[in-house]
């Protein structure tokens, strides 16, 4: 009798969590764009394209005490976020 491989299961749920990543982290760059065009627009020019701008601000930064910067933005802090967007794309903040 053969045995199954633990190791396939645990790939197709992990691909699965990135394509569900993925889709919230597009959902959350739509939502970006409609509520703060400013950053996002930002970002997209800075960063080159939306796809960067989307992980971006998906990711977690050390910049951010370990934070994505949509938790920023939830915290009420936009003006930090705006601060590390600046920099990040190399533009003045003011």
């Amino acid at each position: 009798m053969k045995q199954s491989n633990p190791f396939a299961a645990l790939s197709a749920q992990l691909e699965d969590v990135d394509v569900r990543r993925e889709q919230v982290a597009a959902t959350a760059f739509s939502v970006l764009e409609a509520c703060r065009s400013d950053f996002s627009n930002m970002l997209i020019n800075g960063l080159g394209d939306r796809t960067k701008a989307m992980r971006w601000m998906s990711m977690h930064h050390r910049s951010f005490g370990g934070r994505n910067a949509y938790r920023v933005l939830a915290d009420g802090e936009a003006d930090l976020l705006w601060e590390k967007v600046a920099q990040t794309c190399g533009m003045s903040a003011d």
